[in-house]
């Protein structure tokens, strides 16, 4: 329970930031929970599924980092504090990944969250940006390159996932300044066929050709925002009751 709380508040966080545009929130607004809550997709590794294109599938216990996009995985037998999160760098092996309730497939340089699946996917690719405002000089906020990068899973990618450490994130730490900016990038995409293509009026019209009439005209009378999440996640439903699913 208090993980789907966090992770909802997470959601509503990201939500609220992405409707304020390009205006920005500080660090020294949000509590720690509030910014790993953004950060990271779940608030401690969650019991999930790798689906490789080879066939082998992982399971274990798994995240996924906005800010430094990378899947990430518990080590179930660390050799060190620090060893006990590691990332995964083969994405282009990857077919999906499951965590929790959340199916992601991979995009551009990390992975994107199917919010809407069907025959046609919508896709949500999500970056968190953070910069330290100028105070003679821009500050980092740490990293994550104490994380071992891997390619691969032994004895067929399949785990147990059995070690009972630590399982939330308190091994990455970030040091950000109380004055440093968070703002949200989303991209939207769409997944037909195991291929996925930017969400433009081409991609809607290519997908979507038996509602082409219908998709044109809503675009002329409506004028959506193809960036904004909830009006595409409702124009992709809209399109596929009227024609779309032809």
């Amino acid at each position: 329970m208090k993980t789907k709380i966090l992770t909802l508040l997470a959601s509503i966080l990201l939500i609220s930031f992405a409707a304020r545009g390009q205006k920005k929130v500080t660090m020294g607004d949000l509590t720690k929970q509030q910014q790993d809550s953004i950060i990271f997709a779940f608030p401690a590794c969650t019991k999930g599924t790798v689906y490789f294109k080879n066939g082998s599938v992982y399971n274990g216990k798994l995240n996924y980092n906005y800010y430094n996009p990378q899947v990430l995985f518990r080590n179930d037998k660390p050799v060190s504090p620090e060893d006990t999160l590691r990332r995964l760098d083969n994405l282009a092996d990857v077919v999906m990944i499951e965590i929790g309730d959340k199916r992601f497939v991979p995009v551009l340089s990390g992975i994107g969250e199917i919010i809407l699946d069907n025959k046609t996917s919508l896709v949500l690719s999500r970056k968190v940006n953070i910069e330290e405002k100028k105070t003679g000089a821009y500050g980092t906020g740490g990293s994550t390159s104490s994380i071992r990068s891997v390619s691969g899973f032994s004895n067929n990618g399949t785990s147990d996932g059995s070690y009972s450490g630590q399982t939330s994130f308190t091994n990455v730490e970030y040091d950000f300044a109380a004055n440093s900016e968070i703002s949200v990038d989303n991209r939207l995409f769409l997944l037909k066929d195991g291929k996925v293509s930017p969400l433009t009026k081409k991609s809607l019209l290519k997908h979507f050709p038996g509602a082409a009439d219908y998709i044109n005209r809503y675009l002329e009378e409506q004028k959506p925002d193809l960036d904004d999440v909830d009006q595409m996640r409702n124009f992709v439903n809209l399109i596929y009751a009227n024609g779309g699913r032809k």
